[in-house]
């Protein structure tokens, strides 16, 4: 299975959408911290005074908004949908390996390779963060707010992943997993409005068991715990927030990650498999 693991790294790497992503990865980093040291207005420098022993945060917890799901669901929509489309899960299946120990190699190799990728985010958010703003505060909080970053993450890895072994259609699980990303996004953000408005807390109920919400949430629910991180937190959340528990958020990960996974090995193991996908 180890074969396979490798094997679905580079693969996913030689693939111009994950190439691509990784580019703009390097620029986003890059990007937010210039933007921040450049900024000069007596105004801005002194919000920022504050802040800047943490703002290591802002390259380790605004890729979670948004960009990080769409590498995932990059790498994950395209892992057995594009061997369909290629015609080599045949020759995969003529080895000595089961469908199962195939499709989980498939699984693992991609999400190594999404937690390499975020690893990489977070090494040039420390490098930016010491050299523009000087010696950072409370790094003893960062490896377990990656953890829950890379947990989060599961979410649309494990959609993506089942969409693209349901349909068969790399560009199809992709676009489809996208949308339910942004559209559970969109559509909690609505509801928590109508909330405000009605005074219904089943409207907030229905937005935080959207899948979006325990993806996105979990890494700022545990940033807040950071002492003096408040501030900071509620400018990095590009999103409305709604309110929830760590557990109701590490609840709904699981939830829709392990639906997701039980039907996409399901699906694999029982169906047939083609000689190819047109």
């Amino acid at each position: 299975m180890e074969k396979i693991i490798f094997y679905e790294i580079k693969r996913a790497i030689a693939r111009k959408k994950v190439i691509s992503l990784i580019g703009i990865t390097l620029v986003f980093e890059v990007g937010t911290y210039l933007a921040l040291s450049e900024v000069k207005t007596p105004k801005i420098e002194h919000l920022l005074a504050p802040i800047s022993p943490l703002l290591w945060l802002a390259g380790v917890l605004l890729p979670q908004s948004l960009l990080l799901h769409f590498i995932t669901i990059s790498i994950s929509s395209g892992s057995l949908s594009e061997e369909y489309e290629q015609g080599t899960v045949d020759f995969f299946l003529t080895k000595p390996i089961t469908r199962f120990q195939f499709t989980l190699g498939k699984l693992l190799g991609g999400y190594i390779l999404v937690s390499l990728i975020y690893l990489f985010m977070v090494t040039l958010a420390l490098v930016f963060s010491f050299s523009f703003f000087g010696a950072q505060k409370f790094l003893g909080y960062l490896p377990e707010l990656i953890s829950t970053v890379l947990f989060s993450a599961l979410t649309f890895y494990s959609i993506a992943f089942m969409i693209g072994e349901l349909l068969r259609r790399s560009s199809l699980a992709f676009l489809i997993a996208s949308s339910i990303l942004i559209g559970s996004i969109l559509i909690g953000a609505v509801l928590v409005f109508v909330a405000k408005l009605t005074g219904i807390f089943l409207f907030k109920a229905i937005a935080i068991s959207l899948p979006s919400w325990g993806a996105t949430e979990l890494p700022f629910l545990y940033a807040q715990t950071i002492p003096g991180a408040s501030l900071i937190v509620q400018a990095l959340e590009i999103f409305p927030a709604i309110p929830g528990t760590q557990i109701d958020a590490i609840a709904y990960v699981i939830l829709y990650s392990g639906i997701s996974l039980v039907i996409a090995f399901l699906s694999f193991i029982n169906r047939d498999i083609p000689k190819r996908v047109s």
